[in-house]
């Protein structure tokens, strides 16, 4: 993926008790949001006071922003290597990368989630704060293509990247209605043939026509 993005990083500040706080909020804003969330919760999770916490990060709406921000750019960065290490470049190919992406951080992907179900308006501030936050949308929105069929490709990739998260914090969610649980490259596969190909024709747990 175009560099700018793609070549940062930004995660956990050195180890000590930042690193305890990072980690506590990372806890308490995938599991509450932002809203829901208390700098008391964070405070327990990280075995210390509140005005530790205060001392590293202003606020909670500036740690917040800390933890959304290396969120989205480390599913950038995980997105930007799996679509240049794959062997195509197609619709399919991104909607792998971000369950992939998402997959393998599921703490940032319930963080993501509960953004997105408050309107994202912090990812909003973020991304008019800096505008190269959009790069991985646009990027991944060329390798699919020019619109067709009345499907507008950034449309198509915002979507596929928030089912993307919900499918990757959501995965213990099928308990009620299965006798067990699929394996997660059995749901892996399900999801990628169900958001690439549909359901009509039924499709097979390798994507294939049945």
């Amino acid at each position: 993926m175009d560099g700018s993005v793609a070549s940062r990083r930004i995660g956990p500040p050195r180890s000590g008790i930042a690193e305890r706080i990072w980690d506590a909020a990372r806890t308490e804003f995938s599991k509450r949001g932002y809203h829901g969330a208390r700098v008391q919760g964070i405070a327990r999770g990280a075995s210390c006071n509140v005005a530790l916490i205060y001392r590293h990060w202003a606020s909670k709406r500036a740690l917040y922003l800390d933890i959304l921000r290396a969120v989205w750019l480390n599913a950038a960065n995980e997105i930007a290597a799996l679509l240049e290490s794959g062997t195509g470049a197609d619709a399919e190919a991104v909607v792998s990368a971000y369950l992939d992406a998402m997959n393998r951080d599921l703490m940032g992907a319930q963080v993501l989630v509960r953004e997105y179900l408050d309107g994202a308006p912090f990812l909003s501030q973020l991304t008019t704060t800096d505008p190269s936050l959009l790069e991985p949308v646009r990027r991944a929105a060329s390798v699919m293509g020019p619109p067709g069929n009345g499907v507008d490709p950034v449309l198509a990739v915002v979507t596929m990247g928030g089912l993307s998260a919900l499918v990757a914090s959501a995965h213990e969610a099928v308990r009620p209605f299965v006798s067990e649980p699929p394996q997660p490259d059995a749901w892996r596969r399900q999801v990628l043939g169900l958001l690439t190909h549909g359901l009509s024709p039924v499709h097979g747990a390798n994507g294939q026509a049945t």
